[in-house]
């Protein structure tokens, strides 16, 4: 077992997984129920490739029109558009479910973009993102082979799952709901280089997460000491940008996969705790992977010691979620109007069943 410390997020060297893949399957395993989070290096992933990807970025948010940014907004059902955070107004819902009060300022400039596989969704672009499409599906597949499909089978593994369990539940030309999203967060300035939070604590809907990190920090993560409901106060760990290595966290749905065994840690973003970075605008790149549209979101058979996560009623049909396709869609429209009135509805279901199973044992 790897010995954990609480206060650096764990490593490891991707170069070991040919002579020593056990090993690393189980120190991922280890990493994953405890940190939720961890960084690899040795992906394969070249440094101009990820280099590109912010290029893109710079030129899609600061040099093109407000006009074309905005002509393909985001879509909850969707997941996939252009979201301009400053035109929202659920932050504070989305969040509550943690037990804090984190709401960022509502004119705190933030923006995002996320792009679907073209094999998932025909996704309308803007002009400046269309031309550079081909490089976004090219990054998004290696991303998916050099670093997500090597995770999974770590966590299959260790898991007592054959390797290619869960990559098979992952197959990149499979539809799904696996997205990169390139972020931007203008420099603060003035009264707002006071503003501590610039997106509240969260967890990913995913199965994994990789984030590639630029120049400025601001990710802080939620340390594995930590636990239960969110208190003020709380130290959180800034998360360093090591050179040649990407981040990787453990999302929610591979909580419901693995019965609760690997964890989904809340990390948030905040100002950069660097002097050099202070007044600098801020770029990451995340691939969000997601598993198959029609995987079970239940705990797989076979894994020993997990218990078994009974899905939410979903916001957006109001029956019981089954898949993954329902999860993500639930997830994402939680704070939508049409979310409101389905989460009214699906808690006065809840209480007729848990009247009922009173009334039964009675």
């Amino acid at each position: 077992m790897v010995l954990i410390d609480p206060t650096t997020i764990p490593l490891i060297d991707f170069a070991r997984l040919e002579t020593d893949f056990e090993g690393v399957a189980n120190e991922i395993k280890d990493i994953a129920a405890t940190w939720g989070f961890l960084y690899i290096k040795n992906t394969g992933i070249q440094q101009e490739q990820i280099d590109r990807m912010f290029e893109i970025a710079d030129v899609f948010f600061n040099k093109t029109s407000p006009e074309e940014k905005a002509s393909t907004p985001w879509g909850s059902i969707e997941n996939a558009g252009y979201d301009d955070r400053r035109a929202r107004k659920q932050e504070k819902r989305n969040y509550e479910e943690y037990g804090q009060n984190e709401v960022t300022k509502k004119d705190d400039p933030k923006e995002s973009f996320a792009f679907r596989k073209t094999n998932s969704y025909d996704q309308p672009l803007p002009p400046t993102l269309k031309k550079v499409n081909n490089e976004i599906q090219g990054f998004m597949r290696t991303a998916h082979e050099k670093v997500a499909l090597k995770v999974l089978a770590c966590l299959s593994v260790s898991l007592g799952l054959p390797a290619d369990y869960f990559p098979k539940l992952h197959n990149f030309d499979s539809p799904s709901f696996t997205t990169l999203r390139l972020l931007h967060y203008p420099g603060l300035t003035g009264d707002d280089a006071a503003t501590p939070v610039r997106l509240p604590a969260h967890t990913d809907h995913t199965v994994v997460t990789v984030l590639f990190q630029h120049k400025v920090m601001g990710l802080q993560v939620r340390p594995p000491n930590l636990t239960g409901e969110v208190l003020e106060g709380e130290q959180w760990l800034d998360a360093p940008i090591i050179p040649g290595a990407v981040l990787v966290n453990i999302g929610e749905t591979m909580t419901f996969l693995s019965g609760g065994l690997m964890k989904s840690t809340l990390h948030r973003v905040a100002r950069s705790p660097r002097a050099e970075d202070q007044g600098k605008e801020r770029f990451s790149c995340v691939y969000f992977c997601h598993a198959n549209e029609d995987t079970k979101l239940a705990m797989v058979e076979g894994i020993q010691g997990g218990v078994k996560k009974t899905p939410p009623i979903s916001c957006v049909t109001g029956k019981r979620v089954e898949t993954v396709k329902d999860w993500i869609q639930h997830r994402h429209s939680r704070g939508t109007a049409l979310a409101l009135e389905r989460e009214e509805a699906a808690a006065k279901q809840l209480q007729a069943e848990a009247g009922l199973a009173i009334t039964a044992a009675a």
